[in-house]
């Protein structure tokens, strides 16, 4: 992050315990600092505490010590202009597409035709316009994630908190919806933290990657390079090995 305008997203000395205050803690005086409309990556590999800090940025988990502020204010619970997406999608399986969008409009206070005329836009931002009468299990893993992302989008928040949401899906369609979130980041600009455990996903999207491991941040990369990005580029391979050796 650079220039002195306040964060966006401030996490200061997070620290987080689950049981015992005398058990080993997931985070351990975690600092990081998220600027307006900046896609940052929390990467690192399994259970080292990147989707507990993320849920600690949404308001889910309280902190055990420290705190999140967003726009200068602490953060005490979830909601307050945070929207998030989830592996799993969640999406309502007896609600079609269209409503699940509709739902996340209804939320943000809109009346029903102005949620309605969201949903439309939202849907068609995704590429899903077509699809809106069919129901979450009438929809492939991508469409299902699209939705998904276009009900965040729906309570048009500041901050899109996102937990490895391509995760569960196979490698061609993972590489399609990272040039889709680009793409509709491009369009509607939110300050974005993108959990994931893949270096070349995190290379292609962040602006910057947080490298996580032994409960805090070990590293921090600036990926200064234009969207969209090639996997072949030397000088993202180059990040790539960086990353790769300090992770082992």
């Amino acid at each position: 992050m650079t220039g002195n305008a306040m964060p966006k997203i401030e996490v200061l000395r997070v620290s987080k315990h689950f049981g015992a205050a005398s058990s080993a803690p997931v985070l351990s005086g975690v600092d990081l600092a998220c600027a307006e409309n900046e896609f940052v990556c929390l990467l690192g590999r399994s259970g080292c505490g990147k989707t507990t800090l993320l849920n600690i940025i949404a308001g889910l988990v309280p902190p055990s010590s420290g705190e999140v502020r967003v726009d200068g204010e602490r953060v005490t619970g979830p909601g307050r202009g945070k929207g998030m997406v989830f592996q799993q999608n969640a999406l309502f399986p007896w609600l079609s597409a269209r409503s699940n969008v509709e739902f996340g409009a209804r939320r943000s206070g809109l009346e029903k035709q102005a949620a309605r005329r969201i949903a439309e836009e939202l849907l068609e931002l995704v590429g899903l316009r077509e699809y809106g009468e069919r129901y979450p299990g009438q929809l492939s893993g991508g469409m299902q994630q699209r939705v998904a992302i276009a009900r965040a989008l729906a309570l048009d928040p500041q901050i899109l908190l996102m937990d490895e949401p391509f995760g569960a899906l196979d490698e061609i369609t993972r590489l399609d919806m990272q040039a889709e979130l680009l793409r509709v980041w491009s369009s509607r600009r939110k300050t974005v933290v993108f959990v994931t455990h893949s270096i070349m996903e995190a290379l292609m999207l962040g602006d910057r990657v947080a490298v996580m491991g032994g409960g805090g941040i070990a590293s921090i990369h600036d990926v200064a390079k234009d969207r969209p990005r090639s996997r072949s580029d030397p000088a993202v391979i180059r990040l790539h090995d960086e990353i790769w050796q300090g992770l082992h």
